[in-house]
């Protein structure tokens, strides 16, 4: 019985040239995942940082609300102070310890009772912070920053007719005011410089709330 031998197969194997081609694919296509990597990494560490200022914005928004919502509590006014009380700044009294249907007592020298809040600018560090102060305490105690990453505070205010009350250069017009719109800014910097494939500009966002004082004067006819 014959058997047949087997032959040899020669493997073709790549030319010096053929490595070289595919080497130059593969570099370039490392180089251009890298560049898409680095654009995510970019854009996902700049939405990081919006979705903190923001979150940080909105918890500094909400705690002002809920505490001026309360202004005059067992008071006979509003609970603004006028002469301490402007477009980025605001001072609020409320006798948290009166009893309901105690509105006759003004007395206001406990801990969170008298408090403002406004902008603090530190020019060493070119940051701005919004801060709460507590006027019946003593340093450090009374100084509580709310946010870190706010850029500009505003603050309208209105009376019960919906009239816009400059409260900043009419202080008397305090005591007609029945809610308040806060206005907080963020600015979010840029990312990379101009020109760059990852480049995103600087922008900003801002929040509003609106408060309607739980104590505002009745209009009398």
């Amino acid at each position: 019985m014959h058997t047949p031998q087997s032959g040899k197969h020669n493997a073709a194997g790549f030319s010096l040239i053929e490595l070289m081609i595919a080497m130059t694919i593969i570099i370039i296509g490392m180089g251009v995942a890298s560049k898409l990597l680095a654009q995510s990494f970019g854009i996902r560490t700049r939405e990081d940082t919006r979705s903190d200022a923001i979150a940080d914005a909105q918890r500094a928004l909400n705690i002002m609300s809920r505490e001026l919502a309360n202004a005059g509590f067992g008071m006979m006014d509003n609970g603004i102070v006028p002469a301490d009380t402007g477009a980025d700044s605001i001072r609020i009294r409320a006798n948290l310890n009166a009893y309901q249907g105690q509105t006759t007592s003004n007395v206001v020298t406990d801990r969170d009772e008298d408090v403002k809040y406004l902008m603090y600018t530190d020019d060493a560090a070119g940051r701005r912070y919004l801060v709460r102060y507590d006027v019946n305490l003593t340093a450090p105690m009374n100084l509580t920053v709310l946010a870190n990453r706010i850029d500009s505070l505003a603050i309208t205010y209105w009376d019960e007719d919906g009239n816009q009350l400059n409260v900043a250069t009419t202080p008397a017009l305090a005591a007609n005011v029945a809610r308040l719109v806060l206005t907080v800014g963020v600015t979010l910097p840029a990312v990379a410089q101009p020109g760059a494939s990852n480049h995103i500009p600087a922008s900003q966002v801002q929040l509003s709330s609106e408060v309607v004082l739980r104590n505002t004067r009745q209009t009398t006819y």
